[in-house]
C-alpha cells in the first residue's frame, strides 16, 4: 500500500490505511518483534518505490547488473531501518511510559522522515505527504506548515482507525458492552474487571479528544485551501519549455552533440521568439561551455535573434578546472547574466562520498561521477527579475527551495534529465515534489526535463502545461514573479521543532508521573 499511493499509481485514499496491517502485527513488550516488522514493512514498501536504481546505476551509469542491485537493496535496507525505528519506538512508548500509539505514531513518523532527509546528505524521496499530490484543497496548509505536516495528518488517521478497529474487534470477541467501552480509562484502572480485561487502555476522553483534533485540523486545512485556490494565478510573463527528448546513452557521445545543439537551436526558433525566457534541460548542452567557443557563439546569438532570454544547463569548470553541473542564464542582449552551479550533487551519481578514504568506493560511482558542488542557492540576478535555480533533484528538498526563496528568488526554475530512469515511476515520482515546492514557497516552477516531464507550476500546485515522458517538443505558458513570502519560507520547519519537543515533553511527563506512582 505505500508503494501504490506514490506515483504513477496514485491511489491517495489508500495512505490513510496503509500503516493499519503494520499496526496490527505489532505485538506488546517485543521491541525485538516490533523492529523486525517494520523493517520487513519498510524493505517491502521501499523496493516498489525505488527499484529504478538498478536501472540508472546498470543501464546508463555503466555499474555491472550485480553491483547495481546490490547498491538499490543497500538503500531499501537503509531506508527500511527508519519504518523498523517508528514501529519499535512508537509501541515502546506505549508500552513503558503508557503513551497511546495514536499519540506519538504521528510524530514519530514525522521526525523521521526529517531525519531521512538530511542525514548522510538526505534523501526526501516518497514521503507519505507526497501521495496526497492531486488533493489541492489539502495540501495548501503546506505553505504554512510545510509537507511534513501533512504527513502527520495521514499517520494520525491511520492511528485513529486501527485503534476503532481495534476496539470493535475486541467488543465483539468479548462481547463487551459499548457503555462498559466508553468508561475505560486511559491511565487509571477501572473497577470493572470486565473491562479492564477486554478494552484497550486508551480508549477514553483523551482519545475523543484527539480524534477532535485532528479532525479539526483537516476542516482548518481544507477551509484554508478553499480560500487560497480562490485566487487566480494568471501570469503575465510568456515562458517558452524546450525538452529536446536526448536518450541517455547518446547524450555525452561526440558523433551526436551537434544534433543535439541543432534540436534546441531548431525548437527555439519556432517557439521562442520574443518570449521572456525560454529554458533547456540539465546539461542541454553536454560539454564544458566555456571551452567550445566554436560552438557557444552560435548559442550567445539566440537571445538577440529572437529577443528572448535564454536559460539553459550544461558543464562548466572551476578555477581549479573541476567540472561543475551549471546553468547559464544569457539576456536579450546578448549579456550573460550569470550562473548558477548544482551545490546538492547526487551521491555516487555526480560524485563519491568519502573516497580520500575509502578509494575502491569509485568503483560504484555511475560514468561522469566527478562534479563539486557550486558555492551557494544564490538566484541569478537578471534583468527579468531573480531566478532561483534547481538542479535535477535539488528541488527534493524543502529546505533549498526556501533558502533560495530567502534570498530573492521570483521564480523557480527546475532543470532535470530524468532520462537515467528510462520508462519506470521515477519521473512521475519526482515531477510531484515541485508541486509541494510550489505551494510551499508562493512561486511559479518552470521545469525542463531532458526526456520529460516538463512542466510549468503555479503557486497553488497546479500543472498549468506538461509534456509526456521521451517526447521531443516544446510548449509556451505563462507564469509571473511574486515577492510574498510564505509562513513556511519566513519560519521554515517549526512543525518539526514542534514535533521534537513535544515528544520529549510527552516521554519526560511519564517519566516523572511514573516514577511519582512508584514511591
Amino acid at each position: 500500500m505505500l508503494t501504490v499511493i506514490q506515483p504513477p499509481i496514485s491511489l491517495f485514499p489508500v495512505a490513510y490505511i496503509s500503516l493499519i496491517p503494520l499496526f496490527i502485527s505489532l505485538k506488546r513488550n517485543d521491541i525485538r518483534h516490533n523492529f523486525i516488522m517494520g523493517f520487513f514493512a519498510g524493505t517491502a514498501a521501499h523496493l516498489g518505490q525505488i527499484y529504478w536504481v538498478v536501472i540508472a546505476m546498470n543501464r546508463y551509469g555503466g555499474i555491472d547488473i550485480y553491483t547495481s542491485v546490490l547498491i538499490m537493496l543497500l538503500l531499501v535496507l537503509y531506508l527500511a531501518l527508519y519504518i523498523g525505528v517508528f514501529s519499535a519506538s512508537s509501541l515502546y512508548l506505549e508500552d513503558k511510559l503508557s503513551i497511546p500509539l495514536f499519540f506519538s505514531a504521528p510524530f514519530i513518523w514525522v521526525l523521521l522522515e526529517y531525519f531521512r532527509g538530511i542525514f548522510l546528505t538526505g534523501f526526501p524521496w516518497s514521503f507519505l505527504a507526497h501521495s496526497q499530490h492531486n488533493v489541492h484543497l489539502l495540501i495548501q496548509v503546506a505553505s504554512i506548515t510545510g509537507t511534513y505536516f501533512l504527513s502527520f495528518l495521514i499517520v494520525a488517521v491511520n492511528c485513529i482507525i486501527y485503534q476503532i478497529l481495534k476496539v470493535l474487534y475486541e467488543r465483539k470477541l468479548k462481547k463487551v458492552p459499548w457503555g462498559r467501552v466508553l468508561k475505560a480509562s486511559g491511565n487509571k484502572p477501572s473497577t470493572d474487571k470486565t473491562v479492564n480485561a477486554t478494552t484497550p487502555r486508551h480508549i477514553n476522553v483523551c482519545f475523543v479528544v484527539y480524534v477532535l483534533v485532528i479532525l479539526g485540523f483537516f476542516i482548518s486545512s481544507f477551509v484554508y485551501g478553499y480560500e487560497r485556490l480562490k485566487s487566480t494565478e494568471g501570469g503575465d510573463l510568456k515562458a517558452v519549455i524546450i525538452q529536446g527528448n536526448i536518450r541517455q546513452d547518446v547524450k555525452w557521445d561526440e558523433a551526436f552533440k551537434i544534433k543535439t545543439i541543432n534540436t534546441y537551436l531548431q525548437k527555439t526558433g519556432e517557439f521562442g521568439r520574443n518570449s521572456d525566457i525560454v529554458v533547456w534541460p540539465e546539461t542541454a548542452m553536454p560539454f564544458v561551455f566555456d571551452e567550445s567557443p566554436h560552438i557557444n557563439k552560435y548559442i550567445k546569438d539566440v537571445p538577440m535573434v529572437l529577443n528572448a532570454n535564454l536559460l539553459f544547463g550544461t558543464v562548466s569548470k572551476d578555477k581549479s578546472g573541476k567540472y561543475r553541473n551549471s546553468a547559464y542564464f544569457y539576456q536579450k542582449d546578448g549579456h550573460l547574466a550569470g550562473t548558477y552551479s548544482k551545490v546538492h550533487l547526487v551521491p555516487f551519481g555526480e560524485y563519491t562520498p568519502l573516497i580520500s578514504y575509502l578509494p575502491f568506493l569509485s568503483k560504484l560511482t555511475a560514468v561522469g561521477g566527478d562534479f563539486v558542488p557550486g558555492e551557494s542557492h544564490q538566484p541569478i540576478n537578471t534583468a527579468l527579475g531573480k531566478i532561483g535555480m534547481l538542479i535535477c533533484y535539488e528541488g527534493t528538498f524543502p529546505s533549498i527551495t526556501i533558502e533560495t526563496v530567502r534570498r530573492g528568488a521570483q521564480v523557480l526554475v527546475n532543470l532535470t534529465n530524468d532520462a537515467w530512469y528510462d520508462r519506470t515511476s521515477a519521473p512521475y515520482q519526482h515531477l510531484v515534489f515541485y508541486i509541494f515546492r510550489a505551494i510551499e514557497s508562493d512561486r511559479y516552477v518552470l521545469r525542463a526535463a531532458n526526456t520529460g516531464i516538463s512542466t510549468i507550476i503555479d503557486p497553488r500546485g497546479r500543472i498549468k502545461e506538461q509534456t509526456g515522458l521521451f517526447e521531443e517538443g516544446a510548449f509556451v505558458g505563462t507564469f509571473s514573479l511574486k515577492n510574498e513570502k510564505t509562513a513556511y519560507v519566513v519560519y521554515g520547519d517549526y512543525f518539526i521543532l514542534f514535533s521534537f519537543l513535544f515528544v520529549l515533553f510527552a516521554c519526560a511527563s511519564k517519566m516523572f508521573i511514573n516514577k511519582k506512582i512508584k514511591r
